[in-house]
C-alpha cells in the first residue's frame, strides 16, 4: 500500500504539472523562439519524426554491417576477426585475390548488396523524418506569422472605434461584421494553436522576435538555378528513390564489385565529370515550376498588399471604402503566407 501510495503521488504530480503547462484559465505569453523550443516538446508529430531520425542515423554504416554479416560466413584462420582495415584492403585489390578463408563465396554474393540496402533504406527513412520535422516548423511559422496579423488588424480596428453617435449605420454594420469575422478567424488560429501544441490553452500571445523565418519582401529577383539553395529535401527524397531501385537492379555479385567497377571506369575515362542523371525531365521540371510558380504568386500578393497599405486613409476616418480595403489586404497577406510557406520548404538558407 506504502508504494501504490507513492506512486499515486508521483502521478498526481505529473498531472498538476500538466494542468498547470495547459494553462486552462490564464493567457500563455511567450516569445517565437520558446514556441520553437516548446514544439520540440510538445508537437506529437515533430517529436516522432526527430526520434525517427536520430534512429535511423544511428545506424551503422555499411563497411560495419558487411563486417557483421561476413563474421557468420566466413572461416576465419588462425583465430583473427575480420577487420574493417582487412576489407578495405581486400576491396582494393582484384576480385581474384578475395582470400581463401571464405568458405562459400555462393552464400556471401549478397551481402555487401543487403549491407549497402539496408542504408538506402535508413537513408530514405531520415529524409522523410526531416521532411516532416521541416513541415511542422514551417506550419509554427505560419501560425506565428497568421497570430500577429489577426492581432494586428483587431488592433487598427480598436483604434478606429467606437464610432461617432452620428455615423452611417451602414458603415456601423459594415465594421461590427468585419470584428466578428476578426474574432471567428482568431477562434480559429486559437483551435490550431492547441492542436500544434497538444494544450487546451485558455488563450495565447506569442511576442515577434528575430527567429522568424523571411518575407523575402525586399527581394526582387534571386537566383533560382543555384540548386544548393533549392528543394534540397524533396529532390533528395527522390534520387534516394531512384538509386535505391538502381541499386537493385545493379545487384553486385561479390563485396567490392561497385568499388572495383567504379575504379575501372574513372581510370578509363579520368575526364568524365558528370554522372549519369537518375530522375526524369518531367520531375525536375515539375518541381522548378513549382518553385517558380509560388515565388510569383508570393511577390504579386506582396505587391498588391502594399499598394492597398500605401493608399491608407486615417485609421481614425472609417468608411464602407476603408473596411473593404482592410479586409481585402488582410485577404491578400493570409494568400502571401501560403506562397510563403511552400517557399520556406524549398529554401535552404532557412534552415
Amino acid at each position: 500500500m506504502d508504494s501504490v501510495t507513492e506512486y499515486s503521488v508521483v502521478e498526481g504530480a505529473r498531472y498538476a504539472a500538466e494542468v498547470s503547462a495547459q494553462s486552462p484559465f490564464d493567457t500563455v505569453e511567450m516569445n517565437w523562439s520558446e514556441a520553437a523550443e516548446l514544439m520540440k516538446e510538445r508537437n506529437q508529430d515533430y517529436r516522432q519524426a526527430l526520434n525517427i531520425y536520430k534512429q535511423a542515423n544511428k545506424k551503422q554504416p555499411v563497411l560495419q554491417q558487411l563486417t557483421q554479416n561476413v563474421k557468420g560466413t566466413v572461416k576465419i584462420s588462425v583465430g583473427d576477426a575480420l577487420k574493417p582495415q582487412s576489407l578495405i584492403k581486400m576491396f582494393n585489390e582484384p576480385v581474384t585475390q578475395i582470400p581463401k578463408q571464405f568458405a562459400s563465396l555462393s552464400k556471401i554474393k549478397d551481402l555487401s548488396h543487403t549491407a549497402e540496402a539496408n542504408t538506402w533504406k535508413d537513408t530514405a527513412i531520415a529524409i522523410d523524418a526531416k521532411i516532416k520535422m521541416r513541415e511542422n516548423q514551417v506550419k509554427l511559422q505560419s501560425i506565428l506569422r497568421t497570430g500577429e496579423l489577426i492581432d494586428g488588424e483587431m488592433e487598427n480596428l480598436e483604434s478606429a472605434t467606437p464610432l461617432p453617435a452620428d455615423s452611417d449605420p451602414k458603415v456601423a454594420e459594415s465594421v461590427k461584421k468585419w470584428e466578428v469575422n476578426l474574432q471567428t478567424e482568431r477562434g480559429k488560429w486559437l483551435a490550431q494553436v492547441r492542436d500544434f501544441f497538444n494544450a487546451e490553452y485558455n488563450d495565447v500571445h506569442f511576442v515577434k522576435d528575430v527567429s522568424g523565418l523571411p518575407t523575402y519582401k525586399n527581394v526582387k529577383s534571386p537566383d533560382l538555378t543555384k540548386w544548393e539553395r533549392w528543394c534540397q529535401l524533396e529532390r533528395s527524397k527522390e534520387l534516394v528513390s531512384s538509386l535505391t531501385k538502381a541499386h537493385e537492379e545493379a545487384k553486385p555479385a561479390l563485396p567490392g564489385t561497385t568499388l572495383v567497377t567504379d575504379k575501372i571506369r574513372t581510370m578509363l575515362h579520368p575526364d568524365e565529370k558528370d554522372a549519369k542523371p537518375v530522375r526524369n525531365t518531367e520531375s525536375v521540371r515539375n518541381e522548378a515550376r513549382q518553385l517558380i510558380q509560388n515565388w510569383h504568386q508570393m511577390k504579386e500578393t506582396q505587391e498588391k498588399a502594399e499598394a492597398l497599405e500605401a493608399e491608407e486613409l486615417s485609421p481614425a476616418v472609417v468608411s464602407l471604402a476603408h473596411i473593404a480595403k482592410r479586409q481585402t489586404i488582410f485577404n491578400l497577406r493570409l494568400q502571401e503566407l501560403r506562397h510563403v510557406s511552400a517557399v520556406w520548404m524549398m529554401d535552404e538558407q532557412c534552415w
